[in-house]
């Protein structure tokens, strides 16, 4: 029997925590952490005549839960809010009508938010620093994604000497995932509604992109319902609010189809047996895992097939260096003991595009505001995510490499067997394209079987066109980006370009030495 919040977090326990202390429940999905809230913490709060501020991410959820707040009267001591709400009236100056003091109890659901909002919201410092350093309530985070979160609020606590936190664990179990497959090409994603269409089976599909859901979306709509966050201005005017509305409400989607961006994340309840199917091309591992949880699992029999979009290790490698780049100038300052004047040497009439180096008001012991000054401070969030997530991704290659992606995966969710070292996870691959596949294949070994030498373009150009990788209307000629696709579709074979030297006879009969900088030649990998 799965482990419920409640029954490891008693009355007792509750009673035994103090205004200040920060205490960390790591939970998985589906583990009561809204019955937790709406009743042993409600229960506690209410017996002492106490308040419940919640804090939820997404604005969607607050309607979600709000709702059920509602509808059980426990309104009189929980109070539903916003993060982002939070931040808004710090940086507004309208924080005392919030009054953060009012409450025993603050409620930080889904507190990875701080943390993977920050790749696209540089405020979530602002609410993460008002809770941590308010005295008067304690401090409930609650999360199945936390653990970067937790790093990052070691590091926070000894730095402020806060009061150190209390953490709850319940175990995870993913025996819900009947099948754990991935792909690598984007057109999988069609194939795989057109196969649900045939079949009749319900799915939800997680999209990185507004723009590739909503396309989908129009191209199968008498199928689906479309929805993306209300702050995207380009998109959310397709979305069917009553249709969301009543999804929120009902727990489940009457339509074959769902597709939405990772608005829908966490915090959302789906209870429909008939939803058998989880696509996801979401990068980010927390939002990721979060997608999988989505759908509430009602017993054992009730299973899930899970469809992920694969990384191969080039694409990790650039993901890598986008984020170094991102980091570089705060990096600098940090390295440099926070010095404005080196900062300036190094980076002269430059701002921190990613906005995690900003400008800050000084603040006096009272609170006021200095007037004409300022100072430049790190956005502790922003710059640490994307620190763990360049070790992370760096952890993948090293630790698992070829289809590391899939493997690190394969092993969260409990597709390897670690006692005979065999992975469970299943590739898909377009018929069609297996075929054409093995015809390259055959191509490509004799070529390395002949030891073939491409000298210079010219040569090579039967190759090219052997392998006819097409992207936006272009035939692919690069060896990175054809070897990008070698590993997308498991080929042994790689190209491998170098520099050598050959004796040619010019016009006159002289022979000399011609050096050949790119080179290639076909090698079984």
């Amino acid at each position: 029997m799965k482990a419920r919040i409640s029954n490891v977090i008693t009355e007792s326990i509750i009673k035994s925590w103090k205004p200040k202390e920060n205490v960390l429940i790591s939970a998985p999905m589906g583990s009561g952490k809204s019955y937790f809230c709406k009743n042993p913490l409600y229960k506690t709060a209410k017996d002492n005549n106490e308040k419940i501020l919640m804090l939820i991410h997404r604005s969607n959820c607050v309607d979600q839960f709000a709702y059920e707040i509602v509808a059980a009267g426990k309104d009189d001591i929980i109070t539903i809010m916003t993060y982002q709400a939070i931040e808004y009236a710090k940086l507004h100056n309208t924080l005392d009508k919030i009054n953060l003091s009012q409450y025993r109890y603050i409620v930080c659901d889904e507190f990875h938010y701080f943390f993977n909002d920050s790749s696209f919201n540089n405020k979530t410092s602002i609410s993460f620093e008002l809770i941590m350093n308010n005295s008067t309530a304690t401090h409930i985070f609650m999360s199945a994604t936390g653990n970067n979160m937790e790093n990052y609020m070691k590091k926070y606590i000894k730095e402020n000497k806060l009061e150190k936190y209390i953490k709850y664990y319940l175990p995870f179990d993913f025996s819900f995932i009947r099948n754990l497959k991935f792909f690598y090409k984007e057109d999988t994603i069609e194939e795989l509604i057109k196969e649900g269409i045939k079949k009749g089976s319900k799915g939800i599909f997680f999209i990185q992109s507004a723009e590739k859901a909503y396309k989908l979306y129009k191209k199968y709509k008498d199928y689906c319902v479309f929805n993306c966050s209300e702050n995207n201005s380009t998109y959310y005017k397709y979305v069917d609010k009553e249709k969301i509305q009543t999804i929120l409400h009902n727990e489940r989607f009457e339509e074959q189809f769902l597709i939405t961006t990772s608005c829908f994340d966490a915090g959302i309840n789906i209870i429909d047996r008939e939803v058998k199917n989880i696509v996801i091309d979401i990068i980010d591992f927390g939002s990721l895992i979060q997608c999988v949880g989505r759908k509430r699992i009602q017993d054992g029999n009730d299973k899930l097939n899970v469809y992920i979009h694969a990384l191969t290790n080039q694409k990790l490698s650039g993901l890598i260096r986008n984020m170094q780049q991102k980091v570089e100038m705060a990096k600098y300052f940090i390295d440099n003991d926070y010095s404005i004047d080196k900062l300036i040497q190094k980076y002269p009439m430059q701002n921190d595009c990613n906005n995690i180096l900003y400008d800050d008001l000084c603040y006096d012991i009272n609170g006021k505001v200095v007037p004409n000054t300022y100072i430049k401070r790190v956005n502790g969030p922003m710059y640490f995510k994307r620190q763990e997530d360049i070790k992370e991704y760096k952890n993948i290659m090293t630790k698992y490499g070829e289809f590391g992606y899939c493997k690190y995966l394969a092993e969260f969710f409990g597709f390897y067997d670690k006692k005979k070292g065999v992975y469970k996870y299943k590739m898909i691959s377009e018929q069609s394209n297996k075929n054409k596949n093995k015809e390259l294949q055959k191509y490509l070994k004799k070529l390395a079987d002949n030891k073939t030498i491409f000298l210079q373009p010219a040569d090579r150009t039967e190759l090219i066109h052997k392998i006819n990788l097409i992207h936006n209307g272009k035939i692919m000629k690069r060896a990175s980006t054809l070897n990008h696709m070698f590993e997308e579709e498991n080929t042994p074979y790689r190209i491998k370009e170098f520099e050598t030297l050959r004796t040619i006879t010019d016009a006159n009969g002289n022979k000399k030495q011609k050096k050949y900088k790119y080179a290639w030649t076909i090698v079984n990998f």
